[in-house]
């Protein structure tokens, strides 16, 4: 008799689909479907970033295989917005099936790592804060690349100074360099997810408001910049 799998579908960001893996790992993995739901996410899902989040999901031993749907499925997933009472992303997914933080303590990502630079850095257009990313780029930048895209590398460098644009073709690459890195530096983005999927060495810089805990992951080697200071740490 063919064993059933799990079918799974969800709508949010990329940023968010990461942020939901623990919880399908802990129901055993299976089939994901992502789609579209206008007006529950800031940027929307299309079948082009499919296309760029597909290869890191499909390398994870738990996920059969990742399809763009032109219809809406109705999972309990997408309910993870109904708690936002659980902390993070990820604990937030995890309520939706009455699993706990436990399940989301070890990586839910797996990549081999391509050694690109000895610090990674990203910042996306939205979710900024006290963060002093000058001294960022004074201490590291000869040995950092940015990754993320092109209108956010030259925001960045027109700011705060000039670091490598690297420009990774999909998360898979992206993630691999991530993990091939000492340490990721970052806001609350895609890329951000997939450094706390990896449990990689992160200095996170952190918005003020009601979205500021989503991202939080209390573990070791997780700096979180709540004040602007930073001890920075050797590479």
């Amino acid at each position: 008799m063919e064993s059933r799998v799990n079918v799974f579908g969800h709508s949010g960001d990329l940023g968010d689909i990461i942020y939901s893996l623990p919880t399908i790992k802990a129901l055993g993995g299976g089939k994901l479907f992502l789609f579209d739901s206008p007006g529950k996410t800031a940027h929307g899902m299309t079948p082009a970033k499919v296309d760029r989040i597909r290869p890191l999901l499909e390398a994870q031993d738990y996920i059969e295989s990742v399809e763009w749907s032109d219809i809406r499925l109705e999972t309990s997933l997408n309910g993870f917005r109904d708690h936002y009472g659980h902390g993070n992303l990820a604990d937030m997914h995890l309520s939706t099936h009455g699993l706990d933080w436990r399940h989301r303590v070890e990586p839910w990502l797996s990549v081999e790592p391509r050694p690109i630079a000895k610090v990674v850095m990203q910042r996306s257009a939205r979710y900024h804060g006290n963060f002093p990313w000058s001294d960022a780029v004074s201490v590291y930048g000869s040995e950092a690349v940015f990754i993320g895209l092109k209108d956010e590398h030259k925001a960045f460098c027109d700011q705060f100074g000039k670091v490598e644009h690297y420009d990774a073709q999909d998360f898979l690459e992206l993630a691999r360099v991530i993990a091939g890195s000492q340490w990721f530096i970052g806001n609350q983005s895609s890329p951000l997810a997939v450094a706390h999927g990896l449990k990689h060495r992160v200095i996170m810089e952190i918005s003020p408001g009601g979205a500021q805990q989503h991202c939080v992951f209390q573990r070791a080697d997780c700096i979180i910049v709540w004040d602007g200071k930073v001890e920075w740490p050797r590479v």
